[in-house]
């Protein structure tokens, strides 16, 4: 089957993390949960990556000879913000985990470890289509930070920023190769993430962390869709590609206001204009009490036949408040599919079995 009749044929999309211990569990359980619903499937991010780039400086930059740290969170350990509790908004931090490039150095990623997960998670969803546990042509999705998402938020030095980025993007490029050694292209889904980015525009002129370079909204904009223009090279046209856009969910979703879908359908316009292959489909988060205006901004959305996948699921008020949202959402867009705000990294396990189950509900009222 095609790439684009994949495609075609998925109506849900999971994000990215999942709360097993292991990936064949993420698999299985999200294989089994969304059958006929979906076309590929992520692993999860489990392990090191539960705490999505925070794997970068708890396992790879401290093996890296070009690094140095500066800050650290008590016990090396990332521990989330509760701002779900005091809804103060977070402004000017002086950072999480803070690191340099050392002087003199140029630096390289020569292992930043997502191809081996991939390749790990792969021989799962091969064990577990062997047993008839998944379906032979759901797809493997592997899930890879944008740049900006992988720097920004660690490197105190935004002069050193440059480098970083060229070091990242070509040691991930390695990982996609080295991922595609074992995983055929024709199995397997990219999907890159970008949360960051979207905290860092939303929060219009101000700063998530002081070390961040002071810019205009508008200016903030410019510079993380200019990322876009390489982050489709080196992934074969029989790939299926796609973005997330994220508001993340350090210490709650979302971590900055999200008013509409007007910064969502600008980057999908860009993401889309600076792609130099078939771009599949982009995803876009949905608050769980919108008015119309928030679907507005579709109306300016020009992704050609590139899927959107909307974040219609809120699995807490069931199949009307879907119905509401959807009702609403297609005043503006008449065809879409459907997930969550984000991953489900951090819920529950108890909970994934209802909230499968709410996505196939909602999907059937597409």
């Amino acid at each position: 089957m095609s790439a684009s009749d994949v495609v075609a044929r998925s109506d849900v999309l999971l994000v990215g993390s999942l709360p097993y211990e292991t990936a064949e569990e993420a698999l299985r359980e999200a294989a089994s949960g969304l059958q006929g619903h979906v076309g590929w499937v992520p692993d999860g991010e489990v392990g090191p990556r539960v705490n999505w780039v925070g794997m970068l400086p708890a396992e790879v930059f401290p093996k890296n000879p070009d690094l140095e740290e500066t800050m650290a969170p008590p016990e090396h350990e990332l521990e989330q913000p509760d701002i779900e509790g005091d809804k103060t908004p977070v402004e000017n931090l002086p950072g999480i985990w803070n690191w340099r490039v050392k002087e003199g150095r140029t630096p390289r990623f020569d292992d930043l470890a997502y191809g081996t997960y991939a390749i790990e998670s792969y021989r799962a969803l091969q064990r577990l289509r062997e047993e008839g546990a998944v379906s032979p042509d759901i797809r493997f999705q592997l899930c890879l930070p944008a740049p900006h998402s992988a720097i920004d938020g660690f490197f105190e030095d935004p002069d050193q920023w440059p480098m970083l980025y060229d070091a990242y993007l070509e040691g991930i490029r390695g990982e996609i190769r080295k991922a595609l050694e074992v995983i055929p292209a024709d199995d397997l889904v990219i999907q890159w993430d970008a949360a960051w980015e979207f905290v860092d525009m939303a929060m219009g002129d101000r700063n998530y962390f002081a070390f961040w370079p002071k810019l205009s909204a508008e200016e903030k904009f410019q510079r993380h869709a200019e990322q876009l223009d390489n982050l489709w090279q080196g992934i074969p046209d029989e790939t299926i590609l796609g973005f997330h856009w994220c508001y993340g969910t350090w210490g709650g979703w979302p971590m900055t206001a999200m008013p509409d879908l007007d910064l969502c359908v600008r980057m999908s316009n860009e993401a889309k204009r600076r792609t130099g292959r078939r771009l599949d489909y982009v995803h876009m988060p949905v608050v769980r009490n919108p008015d119309e205006s928030f679907f507005a901004p579709l109306e300016k959305l020009d992704v050609g036949d590139t899927k959107v996948f909307l974040g219609l699921v809120h699995h807490t008020d069931g199949v009307e408040g879907f119905r509401r949202r959807r009702d609403l959402a297609r005043k503006y867009l008449k065809d879409f599919g459907i997930g969550s705000v984000c991953g489900y990294g951090r819920v529950d396990p108890g909970l994934l079995p209802e909230i499968l189950r709410t996505h196939v509900e909602d999907a059937k009222e597409l």
